[in-house]
């Protein structure tokens, strides 16, 4: 009888420790259940980011080419019409002269708003490249193949 009373002495008091364990291991998993689902989110977040950031360096290395080609006293594409073209956006060569310019420097603006350090490298790019003349935008011509290896390396890094 004595060593019956004892068992249930020693189970009343087991049993709460048990519960209390497992509820400890419920809670812990829960807590690693969360960090996983956040740790997803933030990656699928960076995913969007790094894509749309991509999208931009290569709209920016798109334009600049174009311009290169095209605008460019010079240029490769310099017998090219262009706007005859589905593939451009511009009606004219000095149309595309006259908005790349600002097309890169909306590019920049917009890739720039992603990260301070981003923004750190569209402001050493576009210095003493893209030049501002009230309205206007122009582009310094004798750097624009530094710039579009510039734009290359940073796709190939993927920023």
């Amino acid at each position: 009888m004595e060593i019956e009373c004892i068992l249930k002495e020693l189970i009343n008091i087991i049993v709460p420790l048990f519960s209390m364990l497992a509820a400890l291991a419920s809670a812990y998993a829960v807590f690693k259940t969360n960090q996983i689902a956040k740790s997803a989110r933030d990656f699928q977040k960076n995913t969007i980011l790094n894509q749309r950031q991509i999208e931009l360096v290569g709209k920016a290395l798109e334009k600049l080419t174009i311009y290169n080609v095209w605008c460019k006293s010079g240029g490769a594409g310099d017998n090219i019409n262009y706007h005859d073209s589905d593939e451009t956006e511009y009606e004219s060569r000095d149309e595309a002269f006259l908005k790349i310019p600002k097309d890169l420097k909306l590019i920049l603006i917009k890739l720039s708003s992603y990260s301070k350090e981003l923004e750190k490298q569209v402001n050493d790019f576009q210095k003493g490249f893209i030049i501002n003349e009230g309205d206007d935008y122009f582009i310094d011509e004798n750097k624009i193949s530094e710039k579009v290896e510039t734009l290359r390396v940073m796709l190939d890094n993927h920023l």
